[in-house]
């Protein structure tokens, strides 16, 4: 496959959106440039998606989502040397945008979601697939969890998970336009050694007469977000009445003093309350007809993977972890990416058509091997529907797989070829390759039987095809 210039596709992409002065933000996921313009209707979306290197166009969350695939970087980067350093990790432009009155609040939310979580993933992968290392290290005899070695890895698996309000202070701060090192600060409280201490010890704390309700707020969400939302508020309401040649001081220490007691006094306790609520309600809910429920949940997974409303369900998972000790919601959509890599290689085996089984067998692989698959449904499957359909049916099938195991991923570990190791020492961790193998298996029968023809194909690739066979 050729290299692809990057600095030809951000041009043309900066050029079609409208250029310069109708882009407010810009910033990327795993696999997409995510564009806020003061305008959608100056982007020439059909010139967009004809731009080599270009996959799709999506609008969703506000944004006008441009897909390059899992080489998104490179493409970001070249971005960002011809809009200039200021837009650089998604800074908006002076002029007020419509950001906010566009979505639904689903969009809004899976929006503000992915804002927040998207920086810390990074980080989370990575402690997550150490984490699961020593699951099978120590599972196997390899290593034993009373030597030294294990107690040092298992705090570089596990703090990041542990202090995981202090990051989302300061991506939840980047969000709401607050100092970041003021949220931080009104946040570590939740953590801060002494008051985990009084918690475990379960000691009686109160201020100035009124009691602490002591939680441990370890792997929490809720309560670090609640709290900086609340706190930038505050903040930005402070600063507009404080003197300038005041703010740098007294504004950081105004929040801080407001904020922490009213976080351990109020915002922590209630927030707790509402996610432990969550947690149960999702259970009750899922313990009605569990097969059933995880059937639809897998469908419908790539469904949201589209629209980038996947993200909506990250807090859901991390306040399992919270709450439950692992999370038994994501892992249900597992078959969902070998699935889409599955439906995608039916159409590679099927297909004559030169560059359409090019694309599907490179795509294919990228989903195997790296668990994208932003490439796959937008360049192959989503263009010819039914394989989207059979990847769909599919994903709900290794759902169903998943459930009837009871599956528990302990930590955060993404899903691809090199973790399933991994994820099959976990509780139910059978399920895992049972469900990546039958989801992978099925999708592929599916698209090659009843999913995908040459007959699908468009007027232009016909034409190409016929070039194809009257050239041999």
């Amino acid at each position: 496959m050729a290299k692809k210039d990057y600095p030809a596709i951000a041009s043309s992409v900066v050029e079609l959106v409208g250029g310069k002065d109708n882009i407010a933000s810009v910033k990327h996921c795993i696999t997409r440039l995510r564009f806020v313009l003061k305008n959608q209707d100056e982007a020439k979306t059909d010139e967009i998606k004809a731009v080599p290197g270009v996959v799709d166009v999506v609008l969703g969350n506000g944004q006008y989502q441009v897909v390059i695939g899992p080489d998104v970087d490179d493409a970001y980067e070249e971005v960002i040397k011809i809009l200039g350093a200021g837009f650089d990790g998604g800074a908006v432009a002076a002029e007020p945008t419509d950001e906010g009155k566009r979505g639904s609040i689903v969009d809004r939310a899976a929006d503000l979601v992915s804002s927040i979580f998207m920086p810390c993933l990074g980080g989370m992968a990575g402690v997550g697939l150490l984490r699961a290392l020593l699951v099978v290290l120590t599972n196997t005899g390899l290593m034993s969890a009373d030597c030294g070695a294990y107690t040092v890895l298992y705090a570089a698996s596990d703090a990041f998970m542990y202090f995981l309000p202090l990051a989302l202070s300061i991506t939840a701060a980047d969000r709401f336009k607050m100092n970041r090192f003021t949220a931080f600060a009104v946040v570590g409280a939740l953590v801060y050694p002494t008051i985990t201490k009084a918690y475990q010890d379960g000691a009686a704390l109160d201020f100035f007469g009124l009691p602490v309700n002591l939680m441990s707020y370890g792997q929490s969400v809720l309560p670090a977000l609640l709290t900086v939302f609340v706190a930038s508020k505050l903040e930005h309401a402070i600063s507009k009445v404080m003197p300038k040649s005041l703010r740098f001081m007294l504004v950081p220490t105004i929040c801080v003093g407001i904020m922490v007691p009213i976080e351990l006094l109020a915002l922590g306790p209630v927030s707790m309350l509402i996610g432990n609520v969550f947690a149960d309600a999702f259970m009750v809910v899922y313990n009605f007809a569990p097969q059933v429920a995880a059937f639809i949940y897998g469908c419908f997974y790539p469904c949201l993977i589209i629209f980038g409303a996947h993200w909506a369900l990250i807090p859901i998972a991390m306040n399992n972890y919270a709450v439950l000790g692992y999370d038994w919601l994501m892992p249900l959509g597992f078959g969902c990416t070998y699935a889409i890599a599955g439906a995608t290689l039916g159409v590679m085996l099927k297909t004559k058509f030169k560059p359409l089984k090019e694309m599907a067998s490179a795509n294919t692989i990228v989903a195997v091997f790296a668990g994208v698959t932003e490439p796959a449904i937008y360049g192959v499957l989503l263009k010819y529907k039914r394989p989207f359909v059979c990847a769909c049916l599919s994903a709900g099938v290794g759902g169903v797989i998943v459930s009837i195991a009871g599956f528990q991923r302990l930590a955060q570990v993404g899903l691809n070829l090199f973790t399933i190791p991994a994820l099959a020492m976990f509780p139910g961790g059978w399920s895992v390759p049972v469900c990546v193998v039958l989801s992978f298996v099925l999708a592929t029968i599916l698209t090659y039987l009843f999913g995908f023809s040459d007959n699908m194909l468009s007027d232009a690739d016909k034409k190409a095809r016929q070039a194809e066979l009257d050239a041999e």
